[in-house]
Formats: C-alpha cells, structure tokens, sequence
C-alpha cells in the first residue's frame, strides 16, 4: 500500500513539472515574436558622411617618415648634389619616338643641311635654242636658226629673308648651226650666236632643309650672231629674262649637287649704216649644278 501510494506521488510530481516546462517554452515564443517583426520592418540606420578632404597638408606626426639623406660620394664620403633638372627642349627640337622615356634630340647645328646664309651656285649643261636677226630694210634680208650650245651660270648673293635667295647673277647660252633660213628659204653655211644676261635673280626654296627650289631673273642683255661664209655680224644690248626650277641633294653641310632646268629669253638691238637691227633669241638647258648655301 505504501509502494503504490509513493508511486502516485512521483507520476503526479513528473506531470506537474510538466506542464510548468510547456508553459514556460510558450510564453518565451510569445514575448519575442513582436521583437523580431519589429526588426524585420525597421529600416537599417543611415550611415554617416565621409570626412570633409583636408585642403592643407596634413603636419608631421610621429609616424611620418624622415626626408631621404643625400647621396654621398662612395670614394671620398662627401655629400654630392644632385643635379638639376633637366631643361625644356626648345622649339623645333626633334623629338624622340613615341612611348619613349628619352629626352628630346638637340637640333643640328644651325646652316648645317639648311639653305641660309651665303649663296654661291655654278651651274654648266647643253641648251638648244633659236634665234632670229631681222632689220627695219628690205636690203638685209632677215634670217633664223636653231641649234644647240653650252649653257653656263654663275650667281652669288645672300639669303635677307628666310628660305629665299637674291642676288646678281651672269647666264651665258650659245647657239650654232649649219644651216639658217633667210626669207623662209634654207640656205646652207655656219652661223652661231650667243647671248649673255646680267640681272637680279631670286631663288626660292620652300622647304630651306630639302633641295627642290625654282626662281627667276631679269636684266641686261647682251647677244651676237656671224654668219661665217657672209661676213654678216650683229652685236647689240637690251633686256633679258630667265626662269629655272630643279632639285639638290646634300653632299656635305653646305654644299649640295643637282640638276637644273633653265629657260633664258632675249632682245636686243643695234644700229649701223642708218639701218636698226633687232635679234630675239630664246631656249632652255638642262644644266649640272653646285651649290654652296
């Protein structure tokens, strides 16, 4: 009887403690679900602006590192200086390659493979040429010829503006045959002829560091003609002109060798015995050139 009543006891005491641990987890469940839903639906607190950039260097503290020493020599332990910065190329300058750390190329010496300064050209090459002698009288029939002859020039000047020589210059181109046609008829028998031009001329380079250059020149004139089996002579003055383009290549820092094309153009005059003679003489060389420029 004893057994069986602490038995009800113990099985009353288990269900008792029980229900109290059934409640407990329940109410616990209850009283922290509001707390979570209100978490869930409160935004996240805005985050504070970043800090203001400081204008001004910030000052030495303990933790910033000291200025490197100076280099010092390695043989007698002085201090050597460093050296200065290096000096901003000046205008027209080449500049090294693309991508390149190098500094700029210094600029060659300024005349050197550049048209400047002092002019001297000589030039010698074959011209063919025509020329015609005609007379204000019907008793000297006019005549004509054309052939070939040398061509000589020799101009020396100065370069005042950038690019573009002037100077005086001395053009002399000759011109012979066989044969002349007087009247519209040919007749056979030498006859030769020359004509020399004394001017101003101007040479223009439009790039002064390359060779290709064109000008001209206009001034006095002075021409011959003989026939040789007829005695006939003519020596007169009046104007000329000529006109030339060609191209040089360097072959050291101021000379340059080319070719050159030239057209020369006269009129002249003489009187004699009451009779005015008049020789218009015109052609084109194809000449060697030197240049000192």
């Amino acid at each position: 009887m004893e057994s069986s009543s602490c038995q009800r006891k113990v099985a009353g005491a288990l269900a008792f403690l029980v229900v109290l641990g059934t409640v407990s987890v329940a109410g616990a469940v209850v009283s922290t679900a509001p707390v979570a839903a209100e978490s869930e639906s409160a935004p996240p607190p805005a985050l504070p602006p970043p800090p203001a950039p400081h204008s001004e260097a910030l000052p030495a503290g303990p933790n910033t590192l000291p200025a490197p020493p100076p280099p010092k020599s390695e043989t007698t332990g002085e201090i050597v200086p460093l050296p200065p910065p290096a000096e901003p190329a000046p205008a027209g300058a080449p500049r090294p390659a693309d991508n390149s750390d190098l500094p700029p190329l210094p600029p060659p010496p300024r005349g050197v493979h550049y048209h400047d300064g002092f002019y001297l050209r000589l030039a010698l090459g074959l011209g063919a040429s025509g020329a015609l002698v005609s007379s204000d009288t019907t008793r000297y029939p006019d005549y004509s010829w054309s052939g070939g002859g040398a061509a000589l020039d020799a101009w020396v000047g100065g370069t005042p503006v950038p690019s573009l020589a002037m100077g005086a210059g001395l053009s002399l181109v000759g011109v012979s045959s066989n044969s002349r046609h007087v009247d519209g008829e040919s007749r056979s028998g030498a006859v030769a002829g020359s004509t020399a031009l004394l001017g101003f001329f101007v040479d223009d380079f439009p790039d002064p560091a390359r060779g290709f250059h064109f000008g001209g020149m206009l001034g006095f004139a002075g021409a011959a003609a003989e026939v040789k089996d007829s005695g006939q002579k003519f020596q007169g003055g009046g104007v000329g002109l000529g006109a030339w383009l060609g191209y040089d290549l360097w072959v050291s820092p101021q000379w340059s060798l080319g070719g050159m094309l030239h057209f020369t153009g006269s009129i002249t005059r003489q009187s004699a015995d009451d009779v005015k003679y008049q020789t218009s003489l015109g052609g084109a060389s194809l000449a060697f050139t030197a240049l000192y420029h």
